[in-house]
C-alpha cells in the first residue's frame, strides 16, 4: 500500500514538473519573447504618441492668443520675422 502511494505521488509530481518545464520552455522561445517585446514596444509607442498629441494640444491652447476675428492664433503668427535680432 505504501509503495503504491509513493509510486503514484512520484508519478504525479513528475507529470506536474514536466508540464511546468514545458510551459517555461514555450514561454521563453525566441518567437514568443519576440512577440512579447514587439507588443510592449508597440504599446509604449502608442502611449507616447497619444501623450505627445495631448501635450501639443495643451501647448497650442495655452500659447494661442485670440486675433481680431475671435479666432485663436499662435503668438507671432502673421507678424513679419525680425531681421537682425
Amino acid at each position: 500500500m505504501r509503495r503504491s502511494f509513493w509510486l503514484a505521488a512520484g508519478f504525479g509530481l513528475g507529470v506536474y514538473a514536466g508540464e511546468r518545464v514545458r510551459r517555461t520552455v514555450v514561454q521563453w522561445t525566441p518567437d514568443t519573447v519576440g512577440d512579447r517585446v514587439r507588443g510592449a514596444v508597440a504599446d509604449a509607442l502608442d502611449a507616447g504618441r497619444a501623450e505627445m498629441r495631448a501635450r501639443e494640444r495643451r501647448l497650442r491652447e495655452t500659447l494661442a492668443a485670440p486675433d481680431r476675428s475671435g479666432r485663436r492664433e499662435a503668438p507671432g503668427a502673421g507678424e513679419a520675422p525680425a531681421v537682425g535680432r
